[in-house]
């Protein structure tokens, strides 16, 4: 069995993310006009920084679990992450009166990059 390059598949979610973002953003403009594609910008915004926050979660936790500090605003954001992120989708839906469907398409983002890598890690598994 390989081992897995964790930083080289950080990038591919990261890339993915990114162009992922851009035919989002493209194809909510077509559909909902510029309020769309700045609402799936939103999500997809809100989507990105979770899925790093997740990111500095796993590293503050394995840096916890070998025994270095961790800050302690670190501890503070993860703990409110979900309030932190949760209050900015719903101030850019009441505030902005935005596209709540083109704003869930951004805030799944993370997750179909995710999801596309495994794919296409699964694709190019050998024996």
């Amino acid at each position: 069995m390989t081992e897995l390059d964790y930083g080289k598949i950080m990038g591919r979610i990261v890339r993915l993310m990114a162009v992922l973002a851009v035919a989002g953003i493209a194809v909510f403009a077509l559909v909902d006009g510029a309020g769309g594609a700045l609402s799936f910008l939103g999500g997809a915004a809100i989507s990105s920084l979770s899925f790093w926050l997740l990111h500095r979660l796993v590293s503050d936790m394995t840096a916890a679990a070998e025994g270095r500090p961790v800050r302690t605003f670190s501890v503070l954001l993860h703990t409110f992450r979900l309030m932190i992120l949760g209050g900015a989708a719903y101030a850019i839906v009441v505030t902005y009166g935005s596209s709540r469907r083109a704003l869930a398409g951004g805030l799944m983002l993370a997750v179909m990059a995710a999801t596309l890598e495994v794919l296409l890690e699964l694709s190019h598994a050998r024996d």
